[in-house]
């Protein structure tokens, strides 16, 4: 199942996309605290040793990831 992650506060984007997807796959808000991602998207931040890699371009440019999530 897909699934729609939009970054937080973005009401505009949220919108849009539960208007195209919602029936679809679910859209959700992303979850993570401001401290715990960087917001430049360079990867740096608290946890940047934990990451494996760079954000996507969709989250970077668009401010959502559509991700595989299992049922």
């Amino acid at each position: 199942m897909l699934c729609v992650i939009v970054r937080r506060g973005d009401l505009q984007i949220y919108d849009r996309l539960h208007d195209v997807f919602g029936e679809r796959a679910p859209v959700v808000w992303d979850r993570r605290r401001a401290a715990d991602h960087p917001t430049n998207g360079s990867g740096a931040g608290p946890r940047a040793e934990n990451r494996r890699q760079a954000p996507p371009p969709s989250w970077v440019g668009f401010g959502f990831v559509v991700v595989d999530r299992p049922i």
